[in-house]
């Protein structure tokens, strides 16, 4: 894992929201140092819909960081065709390589 685009990255994501908030039933919580908070915005029409969930993990203390992590999905048709689909990610204090080091450990103590 070497940035916040590689799959890498947001298959770990996935794997660390899903075993510290299993269903994802919480809003907000606290695991390993960091605070997360899950936003979802939805639409459904008649015409298309779309999902926005966005995750925002705050660490707080010596050598601050947070990060932006948003998925997004577009479906149309009476059937909810997959239209498109794209997932980012983006620092908003503190330093990459920091925030990728937390990951990192995390993927460690998963994979254990």
């Amino acid at each position: 894992m070497k940035s916040f685009s590689d799959t890498s990255f947001f298959l770990l994501f996935e794997q660390i929201i899903r075993t510290d908030n299993p269903g994802l039933k919480l809003d907000r919580w606290s695991k390993h140092g960091v605070n997360w908070e899950r936003t979802k915005h939805a639409y459904t029409g008649p015409a298309y819909g779309f999902t926005l969930d966005s995750f925002l993990a705050v660490r707080v203390g010596r050598n601050p960081w947070s990060l932006l992590i948003m998925k997004e999905h577009w479906w149309a048709g009476t059937h909810g065709d997959a239209v498109k689909s794209q997932q980012w990610a983006k620092p908003l204090l503190g330093k990459r390589q920091q925030i990728l080091s937390w990951f990192a450990e995390r993927k460690e103590a998963l994979d254990t």
